[in-house]
């Protein structure tokens, strides 16, 4: 089980630190609104741009933390329910926007489920 919740880290913290660090000036379907890069998302949500240069950094940081849970447990449980309650928020950002499909919803609500599966099995281990 421990081999499971090890990859399940590297995919969240891989597929968060591609978003913020390579992705974040590309337009993708996933955007909400008609946003083409990620500042545009936070705008379209009603977000100052202080929250996005605020949850960037946290984003990253906190994904290079859940990678260095793999040599550090202690580090685990705090990373990934930070990272939990950021995926939840970004879920609920993009199920707000009325005229967007639940498609650009994917991504926030699996990277949301991914950590869960993590909190349960680092909860039971």
């Amino acid at each position: 089980m421990l081999t499971t919740a090890t990859i399940i880290q590297l995919t969240v913290s891989l597929s968060i630190l591609n978003v913020w660090l390579f992705r974040r000036d590309k337009a993708t379907s996933y955007r909400g609104a008609t946003a083409k890069t990620l500042l545009e998302e936070f705008r379209a949500y009603g977000f100052p741009d202080w929250v996005y240069y605020t949850v960037g950094p946290l984003k990253v940081l906190t994904a290079i933390l859940m990678i260095a849970a793999i040599w550090s447990p202690m580090l685990l449980f705090p990373s990934t329910l930070c990272m939990a309650g950021m995926m939840l928020t970004a879920l609920i950002c993009h199920l707000r926007i009325r005229q967007d499909s639940l498609t650009k919803a994917i991504p926030a609500g699996t990277i949301f489920l991914l950590c869960s599966v993590i909190l349960t099995i680092s909860l039971t281990n």
